[in-house]
């Protein structure tokens, strides 16, 4: 398999977690006596500001891409694979929303390590996507969701409007008002906004850095792969 058809077969998050890593991976540093006095210049190479800063920056990368595989899931398959299996539609329903969650706290430390202006503003965006206000309506404060008035409201899922493709998900909020959910195109709209801060990280990370040819050949080219598809 060459590589160009092994990046087909994976998701863009994915290829920009496999360019992340490698900016880790890659840069060049001394070989020094002791483990601190490496992770001291590796920090100061990345441009971090904590000592153990890196170890999260692999962290968030690790977190990103497992969160994308049951994000991936729930593109590839929906709400459920067995038909009539309730068990199921509730842990990929909750499953998914979690997921984005978990990105949003990757991207929110990312941009941190790597000092990106308008840092507030970029994580109030986050907040307010559709998929992590669902999932903190629906998949975390349930039953005491403080809106933007800071009323308490509780939500409640139609049990029979779930369906395979989760495109009318029947959402009952107090005073029996109701909201119809497309989880697919929110879900769809999370992604292109995870997918644009990564590219702007892996732009920034990148290209104004040194690495060695082989390497940095290497995370290019999956770049140049991301924005060609």
């Amino acid at each position: 398999m060459t590589d160009e058809e092994y990046l087909s077969k994976i998701s863009k998050v994915e290829i920009y977690c496999e360019i992340l890593l490698g900016i880790l991976r890659y840069t060049n540093v001394k070989i020094y006596p002791t483990e601190e006095e490496q992770i001291k210049q590796l920090t100061k190479k990345l441009k971090f500001q904590n000592l153990y800063d890196y170890d999260l920056f692999r962290a968030c990368i690790d977190q990103m891409e497992d969160a994308q595989y049951a994000i991936n899931e729930f593109v590839e398959n929906g709400l459920y694979i067995s038909k009539n299996r309730r068990g199921e539609m509730y842990l990929r329903l909750y499953g998914v929303l979690n997921a984005c969650y978990l990105q949003v706290g990757a991207i929110t430390d990312l941009i941190r390590l790597f000092n990106f202006q308008n840092q507030k503003k970029i994580r109030q965006k986050l907040k307010k996507l559709n998929a992590i206000e669902l999932r903190n309506k629906i998949a975390s404060h349930t039953t005491n969701y403080i809106d933007k008035n800071n009323n308490i409201n509780y939500y409640k899922v139609a049990q029979s409007s779930l369906d395979k493709k989760a495109s009318g998900i029947l959402i009952v909020r107090k005073n029996e008002e109701v909201d119809y959910i497309n989880l697919t195109e929110y879900v769809s709209e999370f992604t292109n906004t995870i997918e644009f801060y990564l590219e702007q990280i892996v732009n920034k990370e990148l290209y104004s850095r040194t690495f060695k040819k082989e390497a940095f050949e290497w995370m290019e080219f999956r770049h140049n792969f991301i924005k060609k598809n």
